[in-house]
């Protein structure tokens, strides 16, 4: 008769350890999925912040474009010649052709 009781016994043991080990499972499993979420959140941060750098540096490169443009369009390189050069087209008469 003891034996039995001693049966029954170690059945409730595994039982309630079987749903102990389910039970802390379960709470690894949640807390997994809060640390993930967490996780992806920040990354997500981090992605946008990474696009908003690339943003900016795109207006930038447009912006150095167009001053690239400008600074080396020939009205502006003529213009700087002639008002800090002192640089003047020439006429006709002072243009001599150089032959091989």
């Amino acid at each position: 008769m003891m034996g039995n009781g001693l049966l029954v016994h170690m059945h409730l043991i595994r039982s309630y350890g079987a749903a102990i080990l389910l039970l802390l499972l379960v709470v690894l499993s949640g807390l997994s999925v809060g640390y993930v979420s967490y996780e992806n959140r920040l990354l997500h941060n981090q992605i946008q912040q990474e696009l908003e750098n690339r943003n900016s540096a795109q207006v930038e490169w447009g912006k150095l474009l167009l001053e690239h443009s400008t600074l080396t369009s020939p009205g502006k390189i003529e213009k700087v010649a002639r008002e800090k050069l002192g640089m003047d087209v020439p006429k006709t008469s002072q243009i001599e052709m150089v032959l091989p």
